[in-house]
């Protein structure tokens, strides 16, 4: 391999801790970066890759307080602050399955882990810096959308570079189902798994499936891959769909829990897991999703009023049957007062808060406070500020008032 130059490259180096943030500098800079842009923390780095362009990003994944490194790398790629053609290196310290399954959901170009000597992560950025610089034409390619050429090119390159054909048979197989290129997608798949099994090949081969709506082959294809490597926890995801359109919701939601418990710092499959447990009226499975939903969402780019409404809904449905606990009592004023904080102007919002206030009030058997409610709810509906109850909820709450 030859000696990287690594003088006309850009570096950005996100570490919070000053120690580890000096070392990693003095390192690049022996390397010969004379451009490096430090961020010690997941906002300023989010600022700073809005605004410029960087070759190379080496992320720690504790951050200390705010987005970890795992939220940092999937807003990066939610907004899509990163090309294709930027490298992307994780730094962690951790080697938990949760960590590690979470951060490589949003796929990194590589990791390292803590500690690592010079050598070592010289070594590491030369070989993803190479590897990046053969597949250049190909990722400006993806970067522009443009699939076509993406496919062209990476045909070309696997050709010039045998050691590249898995990283281009996997970019043309996504390409392929990109531009709606089923068939040709499925037999690039099958050919790949032909000469090896490779964990992505066989989950293109599903996904491929399952967009030409063949459901039994792909959710064969799904379940071979969860046997074959259960790490590859997209293919819950992914099983769980069809199990929703095949209108089997108990199975979703088993396939759900299991996912979560592979990787429980995905926002969006605590979500699917909470909304799959409203529908099955399992409100204390969706309360718990939704909960660790409110929890995620903090720091993340799905930050949505629906993750904290859904939240307080569970829990007004779980008081239909009797008043809260303490606990949830707690969590339902935590979630409430989130949600008075940063989505209360919006008047759908209001409505359902208060709604479920009152649901909450009533199971408390506290009538008073229930009906100050829902006169401060008429008394917005009033001024415009707040959607008005539905039929059923009028006729419901002033029965309960006794007015």
């Amino acid at each position: 391999m030859a000696q990287q130059d690594f003088s006309k490259k850009k570096a950005l180096l996100i570490e919070d801790m000053a120690e580890a943030r000096i070392m990693q500098r003095k390192m690049l800079t022996d390397f010969g970066f004379t451009s490096i842009d430090i961020a010690m923390k997941a906002e300023t780095a989010i600022e700073l890759l809005r605004n410029h362009s960087f070759d190379v990003i080496l992320s720690d994944y504790n951050l200390g307080n705010g987005k970890d490194g795992q939220q940092l790398l999937e807003e990066i790629r939610h907004s899509k602050l990163i090309p294709h053609t930027a490298t992307y290196l994780m730094v962690t310290a951790e080697t938990s399955i949760e960590m590690v399954m979470g951060a490589i959901e949003y796929q990194p170009d590589g990791y390292i882990t803590k500690p690592f000597s010079q050598a070592v992560l010289q070594r590491r950025l030369s070989k993803l810096l190479e590897t990046k610089e053969r597949l250049l034409e190909v990722n400006m390619a993806l970067d522009a959308n443009d699939f076509d050429k993406a496919i062209l090119t990476a045909k070309r390159v696997s050709k010039k570079h045998p050691s590249l054909l898995g990283k281009c048979e996997r970019i043309i197989g996504e390409s392929l189902l990109e531009i709606k290129e089923y068939k040709k997608a499925l037999s690039l798949f099958n050919k790949t798994l032909k000469n090896r099994k490779m964990p992505w090949a066989l989950f293109g081969k599903a996904k491929t499936y399952f967009l030409m709506g063949e459901l039994e082959k792909a959710e064969q294809n799904f379940r071979q891959l969860m046997l074959d490597n259960r790490f590859f926890v997209s293919a819950y995801d992914w099983l769980a769909k069809i199990q929703v359109k095949n209108d089997k919701l108990e199975e979703a939601q088993a396939t759900l829990i299991e996912a979560v418990g592979k990787s429980p710092k995905n926002i969006l499959r605590q979500m699917e897991l909470g909304k799959i447990s409203l529908l099955l009226n399992d409100y204390v499975a969706a309360e718990m999703a939704y909960r660790r939903a409110v929890f995620l969402a903090k720091y993340s780019c799905y930050n949505t009023a629906e993750v904290y409404l859904k939240h307080l809904e569970s829990l007004a449905r779980i008081s239909d049957s009797g008043p809260l606990l303490p606990r949830q009592k707690d969590n339902f004023e935590n979630t409430l007062k989130k949600v008075h904080e940063s989505f209360f102007d919006d008047p759908d919002n209001k409505a359902k808060t208060y709604g479920y206030e009152i649901d909450v009030y009533l199971a408390d058997n506290d009538k008073s406070t229930a009906k100050q409610i829902f006169e401060a709810w008429l008394s917005e509906v009033k001024s415009g500020s707040a959607t008005p109850p539905n039929k059923q909820q009028t006729a419901i709450f002033t029965k309960s008032f006794g007015s």
